[in-house]
């Protein structure tokens, strides 16, 4: 008599409603309940999967850089806010802040869109 397995392991994942129904209709085709038709599916069938490639160092470099920056650019952002709507700040100070800040986005974006 074959040793039982002790299958105390759950995996769990969402489906989109029409991904759903279209997992429903092949488990349904399948004669098997959901534990069978996975095991199956994931550990028994050969099937080739495209797997994502790790972000490039120029990738990881730019986020970290990126994560660092924003925090302080945010700060900015509210303190010229907050000085400009307690009449602190003159509009011509504000909106010289808020092009620049705006300037700075745009700079962020494009590297982003060329970093890999």
């Amino acid at each position: 008599m074959p040793e039982k397995k002790n299958k105390d392991k759950v995996v769990a994942f969402r489906l989109s409603q029409n991904d759903f129904s279209q997992f429903e209709e092949k488990l349904a085709s399948s004669n098997m309940n959901k534990s069978e038709f996975f095991r199956e599916v994931f550990l028994k069938s050969n099937i080739n999967l495209t797997v994502k490639s790790a972000p490039s160092k120029n990738v990881e470099r730019l986020t970290f850089l990126f994560n660092k920056a924003s925090n302080n650019l945010n700060q900015i952002a509210h303190q010229v806010n907050s000085a400009y709507l307690t009449g602190k700040t003159s509009e011509h100070l504000y909106k010289a802040v808020n092009n620049a800040l705006v300037d700075i986005r745009e700079l962020l974006l494009s590297e982003i869109k060329d970093a890999n």
